[in-house]
């Protein structure tokens, strides 16, 4: 019988998870600025993904935007 399951390994996590990650990485990396090219890269994300992550942070208002880098927001944990 052949297994009919598909895992795909570059698939984006879910948002939510993804969100907590990545919260988790700005706590750890005080002063940590990406844009969001470099977000995607170091979390492998895929770009638009990668946006919808760093919206709902934003939203949250745990990150702001500066021109094309986000930074954690100031006392923000």
């Amino acid at each position: 019988m052949i297994n009919s399951r598909v895992i795909h390994l570059d698939a984006d996590p879910p948002l939510d998870e993804a969100v907590r990650r990545v919260r988790a990485d700005f706590l750890e990396m005080p002063g940590l600025q990406v844009t969001l090219p470099q977000a995607a890269r170091l979390w492998a994300f895929d770009v638009v993904f990668c946006g919808d992550v760093f919206d709902a942070l934003v939203e949250d208002r745990f990150l702001v935007r500066s021109r094309d880098t986000f930074v954690r927001a100031e006392g923000r944990a």
